[in-house]
């Protein structure tokens, strides 16, 4: 009975769950999944970066609403004569009258010295008709805004899905470590009986050497699970935007599953909330002010303008010279092109309403398939809990058996690996089932 109760209490060490950790990895600080998606949502760089582009269009949204007021251009220029201005107006150049005689009465020299001279300008210019063009180019500007803020949330629930993959695979391997070391503590066990029984003659040689075998094959596939664990740590040290060494422990996840809503609800959800349909809205909408826009450009571009010249220390030039006028632009023919223009900016409306019904339609095609693959898993996992139940009972009742030297060590060792074959299957049918149930978040579109 002592055979059997070693080799039971073997069998619950491999049975143990993934959160119960050895003492070698109690120092490693726990982390939950609910900080580890804090974490990636405050540091991932990546998602910095879409952050970044959100200020950018902001910073694009006011610049645009500068355009409504007056636009000042100065214009200066500072230099010095090489050589003197001499000019010489004849006379009678601006006309002869009978009252007055020629205009100048004679020739009149004008003459500028060789010295330093400047030009400035300043000119204000107020836009009038193009008021109803710049307000559209903001309001296209604010869409931008939204469409990179929807660009920032597609970002942040890719980025809440791999973090939990990543998790997900972190607690299988943690699993696997703690069931891999139960098993090599159960073969040694098992190996130390062997090698009395050897002894005794009650045992052959070959059984031995098949023990010590399975015992240094199990050493390595620790070894490999190890090295595993700590690439997958590292990738979700990096998805978290710390330390790729930064030490931790994944913590156990509730053993109850959680029942989704109905496939119609699940629709409607995804509808509802995806960033990716959003996005493809704002599209249409900015396509749409893209024609509102070509359409202004037959509106005359019409201005109020002031102007004020200086030019000291040139005498041929008036000093001061100011006006205040009304400026307009306008290109009566152009060939069609405008035409030609707003046909091209309602064609790329059409593209964005067909846009917006192809995305709808993959939205709840994704939502479709990922229900369907988690009720499969919840199946699976179902079935592979218990059909590693079973196999585990029937451990038991041949660790008696052979306590009782009724079976041969070759039937326990086969039903050994029956029973780590459930466990393993076991462990996948829950990675696939929190897998399938995180891609399913993601295709509603949740958090």
């Amino acid at each position: 009975m002592k055979i059997a109760s070693i080799l039971s209490t073997a069998l619950l060490m491999m049975m143990m769950s993934a959160g119960v950790m050895r003492g070698q990895e109690q120092s490693a600080k726990p982390l939950t999944l609910e900080e580890a998606l804090s974490l990636a949502r405050s540091h991932n760089r990546e998602l910095k970066q879409a952050g970044l582009e959100i200020h950018k269009q902001q910073e694009a949204f006011s610049e645009a609403k500068t355009q409504l007021y007056p636009r000042f251009d100065t214009y200066f220029l500072a230099s010095e004569l090489l050589t003197p201005l001499d000019f010489t107006i004849k006379s009678g150049t601006f006309g002869s009258f009978p009252a007055t005689g020629p205009i100048p009465a004679k020739d009149s020299q004008i003459h500028t010295p060789a010295r330093p001279v400047a030009i400035a300008s300043v000119t204000a210019t107020q836009p009038l008709t193009q008021l109803l063009r710049i307000e559209l180019s903001i309001k296209q500007q604010k869409l931008g805004v939204e469409l990179s803020q929807q660009s920032f949330f597609i970002r942040e629930q890719d980025l809440v899905n791999e973090v939990r993959r990543g998790y997900y695979a972190i607690l299988q391997s943690q699993s696997e470590i703690e069931s891999q070391r139960a098993l090599l503590a159960y073969l040694e066990e098992l190996q130390q009986l062997t090698g009395r029984r050897l002894q005794q003659q009650a045992v052959l040689k070959a059984d031995s050497l098949h023990i010590a075998a399975q015992r240094s094959k199990a050493s390595y596939q620790l070894t490999v699970i190890q090295d595993a664990l700590a690439d997958q740590k590292e990738a979700l040290n990096r998805l978290l935007g710390r330390d790729l060494q930064t030490e931790f422990a994944v913590e156990t996840l509730p053993s109850s599953l959680a029942e989704e809503s109905s496939l119609q609800q699940a629709r409607a959800f995804a509808i509802e909330k995806r960033a990716e349909l959003k996005a493809e809205t704002i599209k249409k909408e900015k396509a749409a002010l893209d024609t509102r826009i070509e359409k202004t450009r037959y509106i005359p571009d019409i201005s109020v303008q002031a102007n004020y010249l200086t030019a000291p220390n040139i005498l041929f030039l008036p000093q001061n010279l100011g006006a205040v006028g009304v400026l307009l632009t306008w290109q009566p023919w152009d060939w069609g092109q405008k035409r030609h223009n707003i046909a091209q900016k309602l064609d790329a409306e059409k593209q964005a309403q067909l846009s917006i019904d192809s995305v709808r339609d993959q939205v709840v095609q994704e939502v479709d398939s990922t229900y369907r693959r988690l009720r499969e898993a919840r199946e699976l996992l179902l079935a592979a809990q218990a059909a590693r139940d079973a196999e585990a009972e029937k451990l038991r009742n041949q660790m008696d058996a052979y306590s009782n030297q009724s079976i041969l060590l070759s039937d326990l060792l086969q039903q050994q690996s029956s029973v780590a074959n459930a466990e393993d299957q076991y462990r996948q049918a829950l990675l696939a089932f929190w897998k399938a149930r995180a891609d399913f978040e993601r295709a509603l579109g949740e958090e």
